[in-house]
């Protein structure tokens, strides 16, 4: 195998090893998905409360993964497991390596080219630690840089290599399809080469290849239906929203009006929506620009165009249609395009300046600008890593973990529990859950439904579980409510206070990140 190859690998492995041993990170999905995996490996069902069928998980390969490991090591702990499936995704992660030194040896690029990608994508935040918290985004990498490369090197008669791909990355993610037809879609728009052209011919390739894609994951959506009743996952059921012509483009209105890019692509977990980064979120912001909008400039590199409106388009399905816009599990599908953009750019700029004596100027500016960008990469990652390192140590096993635990020791076996964030707590807790919006109860979304109501009060007032945890806002907000409710029905148990400790920390960068999740307020019903 070529050296560089050898090198990228154990790069990026080296890289999510070390991300993993210093962070110790676990998503709160992670603990939503493994539940039913762990359920399925103990004999019990692919379920998240034994008896009840409802598929609270989304990707089938993020699921049963898990589940194999913990049936193989059945006696080892759940933390056994997830590090066995961390080291399983950073394999994953760390074999683009490969397809990435093959897209540059196609477009004739200097290796260096190579080892600039090569580092985009070791300290792109949200795509390393989505590689090791549990989640299924190294999947979804390895299949999306798999997808552009069979873009640039073979045409769309090639079906069953499509199929394949296109497959790999439904069973990643059952939405998957959408972010591989975009990105077909931009290769054909800007007409890349001439087996990507807009043809009759090429488009009855496209459709084969989608058709026999949905041929090879239709058992899994016949196996789902016969098991839940549904082949459509229950967490997209419980989100999902009521889309018409008019809201659609009401959403696509507003959106485009208060559009400020996409920085959250170049930043840590939710950097935008809590702030906290200072200057780097400028930074972020001008990066988002200049990928998303590559595609304006005529006379450039097609591919870099054809990634970019497809990076446009992902972002606007992410934040229009599907509402996941800021959720850092979902950014790795469209970070992976935009950092081929970047290197992409890298060598317009290089064509255009390093091979003429003329422009030793731009030249110059050409390599800060580089220098300045892999600085705010590394910075980034570093400082990510240190806020996330201290958000799994305080927040996740310091403050969710510990409010399962309570709820297990303190709980009959048949309680129920109300609660937001639904992963630590229900994992730990074991109980029935009442999350909202329901991703793992029915109930929850009959009740949404039934009501007409997104409000924490109404559908605690009409199921009326025996537990509630509330972040200090959500309690405040039901009291304003149905003042009587927490009066009379519910009575403060207790309370879990983290705050101190986040402040003990000192972080400069990510805090306010910690602090959502600092405190909260666990109520008892009163003669439940």
């Amino acid at each position: 195998m070529n050296r560089n190859i050898i090198f990228g690998i154990l790069l990026l492995f080296s890289i999510c090893l070390l991300f993993a041993i210093v962070t110790d990170h676990r998503w709160e999905d992670w603990y939503i998905t493994y539940r039913a995996s762990k359920n399925l490996a103990l004999g019990n069902g692919l379920v998240y409360n034994i008896g009840e069928y409802t598929m609270t998980y989304t990707s089938p390969i993020g699921t049963l993964f898990p589940a194999f490991i913990k049936y193989i090591f059945l006696n080892q702990s759940d933390d056994f497991t997830i590090w066995i499936y961390r080291i399983v995704c950073s394999i994953v992660l760390s074999s683009t390596s490969i397809i990435l030194f093959k897209i540059i040896q196609k477009l004739q690029y200097p290796t260096f080219f190579y080892f600039i990608t090569l580092f985009f994508f070791a300290f792109s935040f949200l795509i390393v630690d989505n590689s090791i918290n549990g989640m299924e985004s190294a999947f979804m990498v390895f299949f999306e840089i798999l997808l552009i490369y069979l873009l640039i090197s073979f045409p769309l008669t090639e079906t069953w290599r499509y199929a394949i791909c296109f497959s790999g990355i439904m069973f990643t993610r059952p939405d998957g399809f959408i972010y591989a037809s975009i990105l077909i879609l931009g290769f054909v728009i800007f007409n890349v080469n001439n087996s990507t052209r807009f043809t009759r011919q090429n488009l009855f390739h496209i459709f084969k290849a989608i058709g026999f894609a949905f041929l090879l994951f239709s058992p899994w959506l016949i196996i789902t239906d016969n098991y839940y009743g549904t082949p459509i996952p229950h967490t997209i059921i419980a989100k999902s929203k009521v889309y018409s012509f008019d809201y659609l483009i009401d959403t696509f209105i507003n959106y485009c009006r208060n559009f400020n890019g996409s920085p959250n692509l170049f930043l840590p977990a939710y950097a935008v929506n809590f702030g906290g980064w200072g200057l780097f979120k400028p930074i972020a912001q001008i990066l988002s620009f200049i990928t998303l909008f590559y595609w304006l400039i005529p006379g450039t590199n097609k591919i870099a165009r054809a990634l970019s409106i497809a990076s446009l388009l992902m972002v606007l399905y992410l934040n229009i249609v599907s509402g996941q816009g800021p959720s850092p599990w979902y950014l790795p599908s469209v970070i992976t395009p935009t950092l081929i953009i970047l290197t992409l750019i890298a060598n317009d700029i290089y064509q255009a300046f390093f091979t003429n004596e003329r422009f030793k100027i731009m030249k110059y500016a050409s390599i800060a600008s580089l220098i300045g960008i892999c600085i705010f990469m590394f910075s980034n990652f570093y400082l990510g890593m240190r806020m996330i390192k201290y958000q799994q140590k305080i927040v996740e096993l310091g403050n969710r973990k510990q409010i399962g635990l309570w709820l297990k020791a303190n709980s009959k076996p048949k309680d129920r529990v109300f609660m937001e964030c639904l992963g630590y707590i229900g994992f730990y807790s074991n109980l029935k859950t009442y999350d909202f919006p329901g991703m793992s109860s029915p109930e929850v979304v009959k009740t949404r439904k039934t009501l007409k109501t997104e409000k924490y009060s109404a559908v605690i007032n009409y199921l009326k579980p025996e537990w509630l945890v509330l972040r200090a806002g959500e309690a405040t907000e039901i009291k304003k409510e149905i003042p009587e409710l927490m009066q009379k029905e519910y009575k403060l148990a207790k309370t879990f206070d983290v705050r101190n400790q986040i402040s003990m920390a000192k972080l400069k960068y990510g805090e306010p990140f910690l602090q959502v999740d600092a405190l909260f307020e666990v109520y008892q019903k009163v003669n439940p």
